[in-house]
């Protein structure tokens, strides 16, 4: 992946606050790898600095406090600082509670991103809007640190594919990035390049509901959906009944359905599959989300939907019920 050239130009930023509570020290602020500092005086205090373009920052307030991270940017950035005091087991401890009051661009935008992913379910339908959301977004902010961040969540969670993620990769400057999400990120396209659409899921090794090792290309059948799922995952859960109606649909006409388990524990997966009353083939992996299959196809958010063929070619991946049905009718009629 080639990122964008650096474009970025050195911002200046004022960092004001105040403290309600107890405070007579240094407020220091941690970002891009720096620690800055200024002095608390009559409850108050500000820092004045530069960063090449809107950085994630800490304030930090002792050896062990640090508050949410906010983003410094071309701006007056104004603060609250609440402090409290909770005795635990006889000492006593100070909380830190932080409000960004005004200035910057950056609450806005977060507040826009995670207002749109509350609504968010995988699918194609979402994936084409989300690309079409995150391009416009990183086209007006290619070197926001929190674009970064937010990018790397959707690669983990798999909610745009291997050729998204490369695109949207590509108008990013990556040199102002946090290294760390930058790194989460080519991780994760590591993984979705091996198994993008068009490529073999290899034969790996399962555990069957009577604890045998089982092949996992053992009962493939033209057409099989692999479901990724936990007997904690409650979204997972509700779609078996949609899955069951697919089910009955096209089972008779070569189509099967595959669950894979990443419960750790036997008794909870095998009790979530009997009160499920799951009438297609279930298997885990052994060591969940740790286990080889799951860490070389990077399952961390769940559920997942593999589409493949009898070879284990993946067809589709993360297809909605509705979308699932009217490409099933498609290969099978």
């Amino acid at each position: 992946m080639q990122p964008l050239k650096k474009t970025s130009n050195k911002q200046t930023f004022l960092v004001q606050g105040s403290i309600n509570g107890d405070f007579e020290d240094y407020i220091y602020i941690r970002f891009d790898g720096a620690l800055d500092s200024a002095k608390v005086i009559n409850n108050s205090f500000q820092l004045i600095g530069e960063v090449s373009s809107p950085k994630a920052f800490q304030f930090k307030f002792d050896s062990i406090s640090t508050s949410d991270v906010f983003y410094l940017e071309n701006d007056t950035l104004l603060f609250d600082i609440l402090i409290d005091e909770e005795t635990i087991d006889g000492q006593n401890f100070k909380l830190y509670e932080t409000k960004q009051v005004s200035g910057g661009k950056t609450p806005t935008l977060k507040k826009e991103i995670e207002t749109y992913f509350k609504s968010f379910s995988k699918s194609k339908k979402s994936r084409d809007a989300l690309y079409s959301k995150m391009d416009s977004l990183i086209k007006k902010y290619p070197n926001h640190d929190y674009l970064g961040k937010v990018l790397s969540q959707i690669a983990m969670e798999q909610n745009l594919l291997f050729n998204d993620i490369r695109g949207l990769y590509s108008n990013l400057d990556v040199d102002e990035l946090n290294p760390n999400d930058v790194a989460i990120l080519e991780n994760y396209q590591n993984k979705r390049k091996v198994f993008q659409i068009g490529n073999e899921i290899p034969n790996y090794e399962l555990i069957s509901i009577d604890s045998k090792a089982v092949e996992f290309k053992s009962h493939l059948a033209q057409y099989t959906l692999i479901q990724f799922w936990n007997s904690w995952c409650e979204k997972c859960r509700l779609q078996n009944n949609k899955l069951k109606e697919i089910y009955e649909k096209y089972n008779f006409k070569n189509f099967e359905i595959i669950s894979i388990s990443l419960d750790t524990n036997q008794q909870d997966w095998t009790s979530s599959v009997m009160e499920d009353s799951l009438p297609w083939e279930s298997y885990r992996i052994e060591k969940g989300f740790t286990g080889k299959m799951s860490s070389d196809m990077g399952i961390i958010h769940l559920p997942q939907y593999y589409l493949i063929d009898e070879k284990g070619r993946i067809i589709e991946i993360n297809l909605s019920t509705d979308e699932l049905d009217t490409i099933l009718s498609a290969l099978l009629n």
